[in-house]
């Protein structure tokens, strides 16, 4: 797979990575460019920025001096931290305590990419969602199910890693959260709930989102004609949830 450059909307643009599951299956990754207000950029996750990727991302922003900041989304996408560092000196980094503590001597912010700080900090540009009943890190690094959601508002795009998933591929495409959801949601009681709560609220945000993209398999198409909408779209994924959100909280309260 050749990484691609993909202009999305106005003051948005998706890098579509490689990453191979043991080196052999390609699912992709991504990071995403945005302009804020100010008229500075920020990166969406890390990626390794090579060639003629590279060269069209420096062309935005000044040789890559005006990205101030790389927003770190997702607690297990690590690889390409220090790279991006390396790439952009001068960039202040926001992770999490993960990112933190694979590459301490990257330029990190005090504010946790999770914490409310760090979302009253990017207020004027985005909005930050973080999945609820669930843990941001899980125990067990093979679950990689809770990432930051980041709303674009300018652009109307939503960037989304692990969390939620699309495809086109045959009898199991669409959008759905990821399947570690089942394993991940914390066995106590109320977390059901709380999950289900925070993703009606993801169905009422998402009723202007026009553009979707997401770390693994593909970008949902920009096409306005496309139907459902991505509202609705969330929808159907809780809705096909539902059935192991009630086991849950029959066995956990």
């Amino acid at each position: 797979m050749s990484d691609q450059f993909v202009p999305i909307a106005d003051g948005f643009w998706n890098v579509r990575g490689s990453f191979k599951v043991g080196g052999m299956v390609e699912i992709g990754t991504q990071t995403s460019l945005a302009r804020r207000a100010s008229g500075a950029f920020v990166l969406l996750d890390a990626y390794t920025l090579e060639g003629d990727i590279k060269e069209r991302v420096f062309e935005l922003t000044d040789g890559g001096r005006a990205i101030e900041a790389v927003l770190h989304l997702h607690p297990f996408h690590t690889i390409h931290v220090r790279p991006i560092a390396e790439l952009l000196p001068h960039a202040v980094h926001f992770g999490s305590v993960r990112h933190r503590a694979r590459a301490p001597e990257v330029n990190w912010s005090d504010m946790g990419i999770e914490t409310e700080a760090c979302a009253a900090h990017f207020a004027e540009d985005f909005d930050f969602s973080v999945p609820r009943g669930v843990p941001f890190i899980a125990a067990d690094e093979r679950l990689h199910f809770s990432s930051v959601l980041a709303f674009h508002t300018a652009s109307r795009t939503l960037h989304v890693d692990d969390t939620l998933t699309w495809s086109t591929v045959p009898l199991m495409g669409g959008l759905w959260f990821h399947p570690s959801l089942s394993m991940v949601l914390e066995k106590r009681p109320g977390a059901a709930t709380e999950f289900r709560d925070w993703a009606q609220a993801l169905i009422e945000r998402c009723a202007d989102v026009r553009h979707l993209v997401t770390a693994h398999m593909q970008t949902l198409p920009a096409d306005p004609t496309v139907a459902p909408r991505l509202q609705d779209r969330v929808r159907s994924a809780l809705k096909r949830v539902e059935p192991m959100l009630r086991r849950h909280a029959r066995r956990y309260g």
